[in-house]
């Protein structure tokens, strides 16, 4: 039997690497090399245990990424966005370029890289976490790189850490999501990891094109309705917040960033294919699936 095709998943100790990791170990159709920035972390043993190698890359330094791509065939890539970093924009593109380049160098067959929309140059207000990827998509294209771009909506998990809903009264708690009345596109990040397995299956079919996932689309007030039909005797409720006044409220850096992705995609810019979603992976699960399953976690963190 030929050997296994070895990809390298770069980001792997970021939420969305990890899904990748652990979708391709759960499919065996390829040897899993897991770059994270910290080998001895426990995540890394965690990855390794679950039979993936581990390898160091540090984007800072430019180091490691030759060795992790040496010999491998395919690769998923997510670059990061430093929002405490004043050049966080450059820094990401830059950590683009490098992936790009290296990725040509080593020859690899595939890449399935997580894209965006370019939101300042169409706009004219900056959502440096999406025009990072969109710039980088583009040098990939210059390149003529093998590679297919992955678009992520809202994600589920999002209810568990930046969007997490507010205590606002006994047993009451409200979204502070500025979306107003636009349907909200999103899916869970352990899906996503399932995709781009599929994808890089399917290498000769998805290779030159761009992959725009949704689980499902829902208003801010019916994500609420679907938290109340589950947590009872809780009550959740759409804040109506505005994208100012979310920008305004916000804690930490990338605020404007985040408030200007809501700005974006309430503009309907952002294609979605949910029936397409659903195809590539049947088990994508719907909102209400997803909350029913982790409803502990969404009161207790």
């Amino acid at each position: 039997s030929e050997a296994m095709e070895t990809v390298v998943v770069l980001g792997a100790d970021k939420d969305l690497g990890q899904s990748v990791v652990h979708a391709l170990l759960q499919d065996g159709s390829f040897a899993v090399r897991a770059a994270v920035q910290d080998t001895g972390s426990p995540l890394a043993q965690q990855l390794q245990q679950a039979g993936s190698q581990i390898v160091a890359v540090n984007f800072k330094s430019a180091s490691g990424l030759q060795e992790a791509l040496r010999g491998a065939q395919k690769c998923f890539a997510s670059t990061t966005t430093d929002f405490t970093d004043m050049d966080a924009l450059k820094n990401e593109i830059h950590q683009g370029y490098l992936i790009a380049d290296a990725c040509k160098q080593h020859g690899l067959k595939h890449v399935v890289f997580q894209g965006g929309h370019h939101v300042h140059r169409r706009y004219g207000f900056p959502a440096r976490h999406m025009d990072a990827k969109a710039c980088v998509n583009d040098y990939m294209n210059e390149i003529s790189l093998p590679k297919t771009e992955l678009i992520l909506p809202f994600l589920y998990e999002s209810f568990l850490t930046t969007f997490k809903p507010k205590p606002a009264g006994p047993n009451f708690y409200k979204l502070d999501i500025p979306a107003g009345e636009t349907p909200l596109d999103a899916i869970s990040v352990k899906h996503v990891g399932l995709i781009a397995s599929v994808l890089l299956k399917n290498s000769h079919k998805w290779i030159g094109k761009s992959c725009p996932l949704s689980a499902e689309r829902l208003t801010v007030d019916q994500y609420a309705t679907t938290l109340n039909e589950h947590l009872q005797p809780r009550q959740f409720k759409d804040s109506r917040i505005s994208v100012r006044m979310f920008v305004e409220n916000y804690n930490g850096a990338g605020g404007e960033d985040l408030g200007n992705m809501f700005e974006f995609w309430k503009k309907g810019a952002q294609k979605t294919n949910v029936a397409l979603t659903h195809t590539l992976c049947p088990e994508t699960q719907r909102f209400s699936q997803w909350v029913s399953e982790n409803k502990d976690l969404i009161i207790n963190r």
